[in-house]
């Protein structure tokens, strides 16, 4: 039996993550006094900090941390006192907590975070650390961890992003957007949240959680269904969809399942970073079913002034509709 052993089971069995062997083995060092005394104090500082914060760390640096520092200061005499020992130990596996022993001898471990945003007008691309696919649509931000760990894969949206996720039971990947958060093991889906008011997962493959975090209201969303932020109920509604309709804008394919032209130009000015204006209830009003495959804008409006009767003006980046 080991101080090492002991600290990393304890601290697993602390944070819920101690497998039926680890319980086991602790069990057997809880027989001692000693190690009694080295739970009780380990734990004593552990309840002051939430698992979220854990679970951003690698345990594995801070027990390796903890090993070369307990040779150090055995080679030094620094701490001569065992119970001070055994208490620094705890803090320094606590590392991933992100706790400071008030000696400078421990140094906290930091979290290096990742934060990409697609310009205006534009679609990026990124992998994440775990070999998922994230596509940004125009002007949306991720950020996330620079390496998942311990069993948690956590993801911040603002904006919309269409999400493959590589399957991993053990490692729920999860996507906080404002006051919602969508959680899978594996699958492919989107996510558009621009206001509290404005928030819509759709499923493309797999099946995905979407919770409210004030209300703690959930779906379960599976193929070709979706939630959307409904402002008559002030809340959000499930319904079922053709999702390549919400989803295909990764593939650079614009796309509307007739929806008002209302609901369209502000797709469009998302799509190509352009503002337009129109005071036409009627124009406003019509639906619209249409996709475009990269085309530039002024080829989109082509296209609507045939379909639905418009007339436009392109000034710059501003569309004049009459």
């Amino acid at each position: 039996m080991t101080d090492e052993v002991f600290y990393e089971i304890a601290l697993k069995e602390l944070a819920n993550e101690a497998s039926s062997a680890d319980k086991a083995l602790l069990n057997q060092y809880l027989l001692q006094p000693e190690y009694q005394t080295k739970y009780n104090e380990l734990a004593e500082v552990f309840k002051e900090h939430p698992t979220e914060v854990y679970e951003e760390f690698n345990l594995k640096r801070g027990l390796t941390k903890l090993r070369h520092k307990i040779k150090e200061s055995e080679k030094t005499n620094v701490f001569k006192n065992q119970k001070v020992l055994a208490i620094a130990a705890s803090l320094v596996v606590l590392l991933g907590l992100g706790m400071l022993f008030k000696s400078n001898f421990f140094a906290e471990v930091p979290v290096q975070y990742v934060s990409v945003t697609s310009m205006a007008g534009q679609r990026t691309e990124v992998l994440l650390p775990d070999s998922s696919l994230v596509y940004l649509n125009s002007g949306a931000t991720i950020r996330y961890p620079e390496k998942f760990v311990n069993n948690h894969r956590p993801i911040e949206l603002k904006g919309e992003a269409f999400f493959k996720v590589k399957r991993n039971e053990e490692k729920p990947f999860t996507v906080s957007s404002g006051n919602f958060k969508t959680t899978v093991l594996g699958t492919s889906f989107n996510v558009a949240h621009y206001a509290e008011n404005d928030f819509q997962v759709a499923v493309k493959t797999g099946k995905v959680k979407v919770e409210n975090t004030t209300s703690k209201k959930q779906f379960i969303l599976v193929k070709n269904t979706q939630v959307a932020f409904n402002t008559e109920v002030g809340g959000l509604v499930k319904s079922n969809i053709n999702a390549d309709y919400v989803t295909d804008w990764h593939k650079n394919l614009l796309r509307f399942d007739a929806i008002t032209a209302q609901e369209a130009f502000a797709k469009i000015e998302k799509w190509y970073n352009v503002k337009i204006q129109c005071t036409s209830d009627s124009i406003l009003n019509k639906k619209i079913r249409a996709a475009y495959n990269n085309e530039p804008v002024d080829k989109v409006f082509k296209s609507l002034e045939f379909m639905i009767g418009l007339e436009y003006k392109i000034e710059n980046d501003t569309i004049l509709i009459k």
